[in-house]
């Protein structure tokens, strides 16, 4: 156990949490840009609509998988404490 695992590990805890939602906001919201562009439709509140129903879908599907990631890896740094600890 050393500190470049812990980091690491918290890297991807970090990544497994926020990836499927920032994956999901980038593609709706270049979606809207494009729909946007295309009907020439400027309207602020359509692609905060969008990106807010994605949100919540994505929160609701992917959100057990989410979260036990975070899980594992504090579950994990919890066990590696006293050997980081003792060296």
């Amino acid at each position: 156990m050393s500190m470049q695992g812990v980091s690491t590990g918290a890297w991807l805890a970090f990544a497994e949490m926020a990836g499927p939602l920032l994956a999901v906001m980038l593609i709706i919201g270049l979606g809207a840009g494009i729909l946007q562009t295309a009907t020439q439709i400027r309207e602020a509140s359509i692609p905060f609509v969008l990106k807010l129903g994605g949100l919540a879908v994505i929160t609701t599907a992917a959100g057990p998988m989410m979260i036990g990631g975070v899980e594992r890896y504090a579950t994990w740094l919890l066990l590696a404490i006293p050997g980081l600890i003792h060296g």
